[in-house]
């Protein structure tokens, strides 16, 4: 699909389309205090092993035969109101900086990308906080553009380990599974997860936690970029014995993991602390996520942690017909 006097093409993106995909993603960064750059190595293996199937599309600029743009779903089979159904995560939306304000046409791609989802149950996404002009442009009703139905808040917790401080058991499968909420993933191996292992911390024979932590640096990375304002001082201070995550160096590729699956018995905030912090420890990761929705009974107990902590938006995206989700939400922040 051709536009702006052929000099763009609109398609699904080809394996060759890899490397300038790879590009567009190491020429953004997060803004503010602490600039990080979000990559992926590989972004179609990345974004392939999120999910099922893939709807990535790319903008190719015909006159320089360079990529312009890229962004899509990944789709997956996730619970809806208890029952497995076929979701899309929308991600990877990304204009080269030397395209920005040069390409007219993103209803019309979204209108391609809607018809490439059109046999999924429910559409979603999510917006970091700071991205202000993009939130804005996005919530205001457009004609031939999706709604973005706000739905609340996701907060993402950064933490490091320090010693164990809990007797933690490993396994290769899980011995307690959460009760699935809408976005909970039905399958719990896709290779998104990361490479890693089951922890279990029990008490007389009961499972008081458990979670998988897997090591992602395989498919995604989080580059420090710079800091900026008061971070050019904190960043140069202990901040691990005060019980936070060391900052990296400017430049460095942080070796994280994530945590998903996550169970504390009763959602005991010390169990919760010591446990987590246990985890990080045993997995050798200078630093481990963990997200949760507003709604998740386990985010008080991780306000309580000392984090780094950064919030997105959480929308439900809907090109026609009614909304699906509820307020009760349980993604996992390592398929986004």
């Amino acid at each position: 699909m051709n536009f702006q006097n052929d000099r763009y093409t609109l398609r699904l993106a080809l394996d060759a389309d890899d490397a300038g995909i790879a590009e567009i993603f190491a020429a953004g960064h997060f803004d503010g205090g602490i600039s990080v750059q979000f990559l992926r190595p590989s972004p179609l293996a990345s974004f392939a092993a999120d999910g099922d199937e893939t709807r990535i599309l790319v903008i190719h600029d015909n006159m320089l035969d360079r990529t312009a743009a890229v962004g899509g779903a990944v789709l997956r089979t996730e619970f809806l109101r208890g029952i497995p159904q076929k979701t899309a995560y929308l991600t990877g939306l990304k204009i080269h900086p030397d395209y920005q304000k040069q390409i007219f046409f993103i209803a019309k791609a979204y209108q391609f990308l809607g018809e490439q989802l059109a046999g999924c149950a429910c559409c979603y996404t999510t917006i970091l906080d700071g991205n202000t002009p993009v939130i804005r442009m996005l919530e205001k009703k457009r004609r031939n553009m999706p709604e973005y139905r706000y739905l609340g808040h996701y907060t993402t917790y950064c933490f490091h380990g320090g010693r164990r401080m809990l007797p933690l058991e490993t396994a290769d499968t899980a011995p307690v599974q959460p009760a699935p909420t809408d976005l909970t993933p039905a399958n719990t191996a896709y290779p998104g997860f990361g490479e890693g292992q089951y922890f279990v911390y029990r008490q007389g024979g009961a499972v008081l936690a458990s979670c998988y932590c897997g090591d992602q640096t395989a498919v995604k990375q989080y580059r420090m970029a710079g800091y900026g304002g008061i971070y050019r001082l904190v960043s140069k201070l202990p901040t691990r014995l005060l019980g936070y995550p060391a900052f990296p160096r400017a430049g460095q590729i942080i070796r994280h993991g994530v945590i998903s699956q996550l169970f504390v018995r009763d959602q005991d905030p010390a169990v919760c602390r010591d446990f987590l912090r246990s985890v990080a420890a045993a997995s050798g990761c200078e630093m481990l996520l963990w997200g949760g929705f507003e709604t998740h009974p386990l985010c008080p107990a991780l306000d309580r942690m000392k984090t780094v902590h950064y919030g997105s938006r959480l929308y439900e995206v809907i090109w026609q017909g009614e909304g699906q989700l509820s307020d009760q939400i349980g993604m996992e922040c390592a398929l986004l």
